[in-house]
């Protein structure tokens, strides 16, 4: 026995040091379309198509941006549960620091998906991905699958959304908030070092609560989609 075990001991040491280590910091771009809305030619010319996640070990900045228009950020941190929104819009310069009892308010304002693992499996935008079925309550739209990745160092990146449950970091998904759906879909990902400079806040921002946040961030949406 112990002859059998000294001669596998090489190929099992093979099998786990072939095993990839988790990306543990850079960015992955995605494009965002609205397939559920009817754009005009001047939503069109503002509502946002680019959307960038930087992470570096549990930390994750969501940027939605479009050009000096507007920018949206959402710094999260699985690790902490901690969550800061940030918006700039003309005059609007602000941020929200989210405490325990916000960030479980921020989460039910959301939908409730039933999210279910299909079992397919793909290389998307450079990333192993799997595949989940996803109902919403009450649904009278067709929606697209989901897929996710574990290939980064993020375990449930998306604990703050209704895909608390499903493991990993988001590359195709459906974001529903503000009255809007996007349709997101991962293009891109970058390996690169993130500086801890990059998930620092503009000087600029003033503080207000995260329900003053909302409202602001609402009216956003709501002006873009008249």
């Amino acid at each position: 026995m112990k002859k059998i075990l000294f001669l596998f001991a090489p190929l099992l040491l093979l099998v786990t040091s072939c095993k990839p280590d988790k990306l543990q910091e850079g960015e992955i771009e995605y494009a965002i379309t609205y397939p559920n809305s009817e754009i005009s030619g001047f939503m069109q010319a503002i509502l946002p198509e680019t959307m960038t996640i930087t992470f570096k070990g549990t930390k994750m900045k969501t940027t939605i941006a479009r050009g000096e228009i507007f920018t949206t950020e959402i710094i999260s941190d699985e690790a902490d549960r901690l969550i800061e929104m940030r918006l700039d819009f003309g005059a609007s310069l602000l941020y929200a620091n989210c405490n325990e009892n916000e960030v479980q308010e921020l989460i039910s304002s959301q939908p409730e998906y039933k999210v279910k693992a299909l079992g397919a499996s793909d290389s998307l935008a450079g990333m192993y991905s799997t595949s989940y079925s996803i109902e919403g309550a009450n649904d009278t739209i067709t929606r697209s699958d989901a897929w996710f990745t574990e290939d980064l160092i993020m375990t449930d990146a998306y604990w703050f959304t209704p895909y608390a449950d499903t493991k990993g970091t988001p590359v195709i998904y459906d974001a529903e908030r503000y009255g809007m759906m996007m349709h997101i879909e991962a293009v891109k990902i970058t390996k690169r070092e993130v500086l801890d400079t990059e998930f620092d806040r503009d000087p600029e921002l003033v503080e207000i609560t995260f329900e003053d946040y909302e409202k602001e961030v609402q009216a956003l949406f709501d002006l873009l989609m008249e």
